[in-house]
C-alpha cells in the first residue's frame, strides 16, 4: 500500500528498503561526469584497448582513464552503454562516463540502460548527443546503500548471461571443429585422411573402424529430384536461416507468393530443400512438414540408402560449399545459380548408411543442446529486461 502512495518507488524494492525515502529526482549531471573521447593516431600499438560506439576496436600504449566508466555514444550508435574496464582510451565519438562521489557505478551503468537515449537526439539524420544534454537528463535514484543492492544483484545476473552466453559460443566452436573431423574433405586442407589409400574421415566412431572406406558417389546417385506440383491444398512453406524450413505465415517476411500455386514445388518430410540461388552459401534445410515451396527452390528427395539428415550436415561443410559453389552457373555471385542438373553431378565421399545415422545423430544431439543454451541465453535476456522494468523507477 506504502509503494502505491509514494510516487517515485519501484515496484519491486528488497525488504530491507522497503521503508525507505522515495527515490529522488536529479539530473544527470549531479550524477556524473561527461568526458570526451579523442583522436588515438598519434599513439602506438599497445596492450590498451580502444573503445568506440562500436565496442573496442584495437589496442594502443596509453590511456584516458585509470578508473572505469561507462561510454555512451556521441554521434552514431548512442543507445548503447558501453561499461569499460580501465584502462582504457575512447575515440572522439564516445564519450565516457565517469560517476561523481556517492554514486555506485555499477548502479548508473544498469540506470542509462533505462533511458530512451534517441529521444535526445540532436540531430534528424545521424544520432547525435551533447554534453549538455546528457547532463540535462532527468533520473530517479536511490540512496547508495539501495543502489549497491540492485547493483550486485544485476552484475550476478549478468555474470550468469555471459557464462551461459560463453557455454553456447563454446558448443558452436566444437560442433564446427567436430564437423571439420567427422566429414571426409575431397579438397584437401589437412582434412582428408589417407589411410593406404583408404578414404575416410579424420575422426571416427570406434564402431566403424573396420568399416570400409568411404565411397565417391555422384549427388544424382544419392537423390532424384522431386518436381510434383499442383498441390495447392498444401500449407505455404518458407526456408529461413536460423529454423530451416517452417511455415510462412510463421515468418516476418511479406508473403510476395502468386496467387496461381500451381508451379509451386510439392516437398515431403525427409527432403533437402535448396535455395538455388544461395547453395554456394550453403543454403538448405532438412523438410519436416509437407507442403509447398517456391519455385526458386530445389527439391531433392533421398534415394534408398541415404539419410537426408547426414547430407543436411555434410552440406554445411566448407569442401561441399566450395564445389557449389564451384558448380553453380552466374557471373558473380549474386547471380549464381545451381541447377540440379549441376547438383546431381557433384562427387562426394559417403559412408555406409549405418554410419550416416551415427553422424547425423551425433550433430542432431549436439544442436538440441545448442539451442537449449540459445533459449536460456533469450530468457535470461527477457527475464533482466523484465526484472529491471520493475526495480526502476521511471
Amino acid at each position: 500500500m506504502e509503494a502505491q502512495e509514494k510516487k517515485n518507488i519501484p515496484i519491486l524494492r528488497f525488504p530491507d528498503f522497503l521503508n525507505d525515502r522515495e527515490w529522488e529526482v536529479k539530473r544527470l549531471g549531479e550524477i556524473i561526469t561527461v568526458n570526451s573521447g579523442r583522436d588515438y593516431k598519434h599513439l602506438q600499438s599497445g596492450d590498451i584497448p580502444v573503445y568506440g560506439t562500436g565496442g573496442y576496436m584495437l589496442s594502443v600504449n596509453d590511456k584516458l582513464s585509470d578508473i572505469d566508466a561507462i561510454g555512451i555514444g556521441r554521434k552514431g550508435t548512442i543507445d548503447k552503454p558501453q561499461y569499460l574496464k580501465a584502462p582504457f582510451w575512447t575515440v572522439d565519438t564516445l564519450f565516457f562516463l565517469t560517476t561523481k562521489e556517492g554514486y555506485d557505478l555499477n548502479f548508473v551503468f544498469c540506470l542509462l540502460q533505462t533511458v530512451e537515449w534517441k529521444k535526445y537526439s540532436e540531430q534528424t539524420g545521424v544520432p547525435s548527443l551533447t554534453r549538455s544534454t546528457i547532463e540535462k537528463i532527468e533520473v530517479k535514484i536511490p540512496p547508495f546503500s539501495e543502489q549497491r543492492r540492485i547493483a550486485q544483484a544485476l552484475t550476478a545476473l549478468d555474470e550468469l548471461i555471459a557464462a551461459t552466453n560463453e557455454k553456447l559460443e563454446q558448443m558452436k566452436a566444437y560442433k564446427k571443429g567436430l564437423m571439420q573431423k567427422l566429414f571426409v574433405d575431397s579438397i584437401g586442407g589437412g582434412k582428408l585422411l589417407k589411410i593406404n589409400y583408404l578414404q575416410i574421415s579424420k575422426l571416427r566412431f570406434p564402431e566403424f573402424y573396420d568399416e570400409k572406406e568411404w565411397e565417391e558417389k555422384k549427388l544424382g546417385e544419392c537423390f532424384s529430384e522431386r518436381t510434383e506440383r499442383n498441390y495447392n491444398d498444401l500449407p505455404l512453406l518458407s526456408l529461413t536461416e536460423s529454423d530451416g524450413i517452417v511455415l510462412q505465415e510463421e515468418t516476418n517476411r511479406k508473403n510476395n507468393s502468386n496467387a496461381d500455386k500451381s508451379k509451386y514445388l510439392r516437398v515431403c518430410v525427409g527432403d533437402i530443400a535448396y535455395n538455388t540461388m544461395r547453395m554456394w552459401q550453403g543454403r538448405c534445410a532438412i523438410v519436416n512438414i509437407e507442403g509447398i515451396v517456391s519455385p526458386a527452390y530445389t527439391i531433392c528427395k533421398p534415394k534408398q540408402e541415404m539419410d537426408s539428415l547426414f547430407f543436411y550436415y555434410y552440406f554445411k561443410t566448407n569442401d561441399a560449399i566450395e564445389k557449389f559453389h564451384r558448380n553453380s552457373q552466374g557471373l558473380v555471385n549474386d547471380t549464381l545459380n545451381l541447377k540440379y542438373e549441376s547438383f546431381e553431378k557433384i562427387k562426394m565421399f559417403v559412408p555406409s548408411l549405418s554410419e550416416q545415422h551415427k553422424i547425423a545423430s551425433c550433430l542432431s544431439a549436439m544442436d538440441e543442446t545448442i539451442n537449449a543454451y540459445t533459449e536460456k541465453v533469450g530468457l535470461l535476456g527477457q527475464f533482466k529486461k523484465g526484472l529491471m522494468q520493475q526495480m526502476f523507477v521511471n
